[in-house]
């Protein structure tokens, strides 16, 4: 139901926008030409739509009321929407539509924008982070590595969260030779004592003659 009340709105604020913009394609004699305009998105500023919309997904990350996330996420959903009729070979809000979706709990729409992205761009290393999350987030670690591979790869190398997310899973597949590669990176990015106790333990475990090696796949 929320989705589709956010379609609605999406709608709603798309009719008030065109209005805004028709304002300024007024015939000569006064009349606004209807038929000309309403759903001609090419007139649209993508630039100053995207400053909002992310202006609003920001401010939904941030917030800690639950009415406040909840308009700041619906107002942001709509103009990341208006964003892809407007120029449709853009990456940018297929990606943020696959982090709304995520968040929001709608796998298949998530998948089904972050695909578009990684369609538009198979390198972007955003929409290639981002879907590895949404795959990381429901343990199927085979294809979050896939993901994490093509954005490590592209620029993202330099990064904690993806340095942390490839020692888990290596950790994951009983790779500890590449786990404590990861977390030692994942700790000069960022020292944390809990990783370098993590480091510490790899150091020293002889996993092929204990538990470790089946525990960690749990």
């Amino acid at each position: 139901m929320k989705i589709y009340k956010t379609i609605l709105y999406t709608l709603l604020l798309f009719l008030i926008i065109s209005y805004t913009e028709i304002q300024s394609f007024a015939s000569p004699n006064g009349k606004i030409e209807y038929n000309y305009i309403l759903f001609d998105y090419s007139k649209l500023n993508f630039q100053k739509i995207k400053n909002d919309a992310d202006k609003n997904f920001n401010m939904f990350l941030n917030a800690k009321n639950e009415t406040d996330k909840r308009n700041y996420l619906d107002l942001a959903t709509s103009k990341y929407y208006i964003l892809t009729k407007v120029d449709y070979s853009r990456i940018e809000p297929y990606i943020q539509l696959g982090r709304i979706y995520d968040y929001t709990n709608h796998p298949r729409l998530a998948k089904e924008n972050f695909s578009k992205a990684i369609n538009i761009e198979a390198n972007n290393a955003f929409a290639n982070f981002y879907f590895g999350e949404f795959y990381f987030k429901r343990r199927d670690y085979k294809r979050a590595l896939k993901y994490y591979k093509v954005a490590y790869n592209n620029g993202f190398n330099n990064t904690f969260d993806i340095n942390y997310r490839l020692a888990v899973i290596h950790e994951k597949f009983a790779d500890l030779v590449n786990s404590k590669k990861y977390y030692e990176i994942s700790n000069s990015i960022k020292p944390d004592n809990k990783i370098q106790e993590k480091i510490q333990l790899l150091n020293e475990l002889n996993y092929d003659k204990s538990e470790y090696y089946h525990i960690i796949r749990e």
